[in-house]
């Protein structure tokens, strides 16, 4: 029924920085080793003319600024990436408010909002499975508004569904017959999070959620 509510082991890579340097280095000793000998064997009458080596210097200089700036924003992003790591853990335990049409259903119960922006004639929701198969469908508030709604996990038999990971949907209509589909906010409790190329997902169950979809946070409440 719905009722409306008033560590893997780690490895060792080389950065993109370290080996560009490593590379570096061996094109310059090459450089070196071809401008030594070009240098020995020199026709005493005819000398090399000194401005291309000069200049084959100037931009092994010009790269190897470019490698040391990398290597700078690599530690500034090493940096973030902990940083992360650590606010991560902060948000465990947490309640949070989702912009998500996914709802976890824990010990029968699922909390979600749905928004109604034009007066509807006829709004209906519908909540469904993992495999896309309908497992509840009702009526929906039409007035415009937010409508807190709670969904004990039954479907539309009586019968009690695990827990798990839903989807809630609610299409409506206006005066005129134009359908509308209204946004759903879902709300659970964090209960691990994960750091991805720098940025942090919150995992809410099966529910995986980037911080940016994460429109409220709630502390638990200690007790006295």
């Amino acid at each position: 029924m719905v009722t409306s509510v008033t560590s893997a082991p780690t490895t060792t890579t080389s950065t993109a920085s370290q080996t560009a340097g490593v590379s570096l280095a061996k094109n310059f000793d090459t450089f070196l080793t071809l401008l030594t000998t070009q240098l020995k064997n020199q026709d005493p009458t005819s000398p090399m003319d000194s401005k291309e080596f000069t200049t084959q210097l100037v931009q092994f200089s010009q790269v190897e600024q470019s490698i040391n700036q990398n290597k700078n924003l690599e530690k500034l992003i090493n940096l973030q990436s902990a940083t992360n790591a650590y606010s991560a853990v902060s948000f465990i335990g947490t309640s949070v408010a989702i912009d998500s049409d996914k709802v976890m259903l824990q010990d029968k119960n699922a909390r979600f909002d749905y928004t109604i922006d034009k007066a509807a004639t006829k709004a209906t929701l519908t909540i469904r499975d993992k495999n896309n198969q309908v497992v509840m469908i009702t009526d929906a508030d039409g007035s415009v508004g937010t409508h807190p709604a709670k969904w004990d996990g039954t479907d539309v038999f009586g019968n009690q569904l695990p827990n798990g990971q839903y989807s809630v949907s609610v299409s409506y209509e206006d005066i005129a017959g134009k359908q509308y589909t209204a946004d759903i906010t879902s709300y659970g409790v964090v209960d691990s999070a994960d750091i991805e190329d720098g940025a942090v997902y919150l995992n809410v169950g099966t529910i995986r959620v980037p911080l940016d979809k994460v429109q409220h946070i709630t502390k638990p409440v200690k007790a006295a």
